[in-house]
């Protein structure tokens, strides 16, 4: 599947919306300190928090305490050109 935000799409972000336990289903940015910035799905498995990519090509994320990966903003909108 090809990812849903192209590269050269503008992107609205919201930084004040971080709360995770809202975000189920979301689409969002987050940031890791070694591999930058990544827009993923917010989902949420009873007490488990993934990112999860509409990209296949890319394997989804378990957020927890050791990787470091921290919400940024959910994105509120984009838009591109179409392909």
């Amino acid at each position: 599947m090809a990812p849903l935000i192209q590269d050269g799409f503008v992107v609205a972000v919201d930084s004040s919306d971080t709360d995770a336990s809202k975000l189920h289903g979301k689409v969002f940015i987050a940031w890791h300190k070694d591999k930058g910035l990544t827009i993923s799905r917010f989902r949420r498995y009873d007490h488990t928090d993934v990112l999860q990519p509409e990209n296949t090509e890319y394997e989804a994320v378990t957020l927890n305490a050791t990787n470091s990966w921290k919400i940024v903003a959910r994105v509120l909108w984009w838009i591109g050109k179409a392909p």
